[in-house]
């Protein structure tokens, strides 16, 4: 198990967004969170992305409860991918090496790893290209790249074919089956789609006015 939430509540403003939310995942599997818009989907994620901090429950890294203390060390365990794409005025191989470049691995090791990402989203011999002049889907996958190039043993995405057209949403599910099948990522996405819901994770929850319904395989 890579991450659990445990009796996790969130509020806002006296409105509650999350009711009660316990949830494990597996290392290495693909989860999906289905529900409606307002359900809790993305608030489910940014507390596991430990962006949110839970207004009461726990929270589980490596089954290490995740404090003040260990914040910090514990946020490079996850990253996550929001619904509305953001990429940097500048190529895609600089958008791509960023986190790494903040992370002052040697340039040598940033460019074979962002070659290596690059092949997985399918954008390899696209270096060059400036990421604000490509498509919705292809930003989406250099939004992707950013976030598995840090190589986070857990990646989450809000969403990851909201607004694509069918053939750029065939490519995005692509690319996650991919990184989780090549890089052993354990990915957690949230969705509407039921169709989506079934056909890529091994397991699912169904999620409903801040609490999980239902949950299990998704066959």
């Amino acid at each position: 198990m890579i991450a659990e939430l445990r009796n996790v509540s969130k509020t806002f403003n006296g409105i509650t967004a999350l009711n009660n939310v316990s949830l494990e995942v597996n290392k290495g599997e693909i989860f999906a969170l289905l529900g409606p818009s307002g359900s809790g989907k993305t608030t489910l994620l940014k507390i596991m992305a430990l962006i949110e901090k839970p207004s009461s429950g726990e929270v589980y890294f490596n089954e290490e409860r995740v404090s003040d203390k260990n914040l910090q060390q514990m946020r490079m365990q996850a990253t996550m991918v929001f619904q509305k794409t953001v990429v940097f005025n500048t190529t895609i191989y600089n958008n791509v090496a960023y986190g790494l470049k903040l992370r002052k691995i040697p340039e040598n090791k940033i460019k074979e790893k962002v070659n290596d990402i690059l092949k997985i989203v399918k954008l390899e011999n696209f270096e060059k290209r400036l990421a604000n002049r490509l498509s919705g889907g292809e930003q989406q996958r250099v939004a992707l790249a950013r976030a598995l190039v840090l190589g986070a043993k857990l990646v989450l995405l809000d969403e990851p074919t909201a607004n694509l057209d069918p053939r750029n949403a065939a490519i995005i599910e692509e690319v996650i089956s991919t990184a989780n099948r090549d890089l052993g990522t354990a990915i957690v996405f949230a969705t509407h789609n039921i169709f989506q819901a079934r056909s890529l994770p091994q397991r699912i929850a169904l999620l409903k006015n801040g609490r999980i319904e239902q949950s299990g395989t998704s066959t």
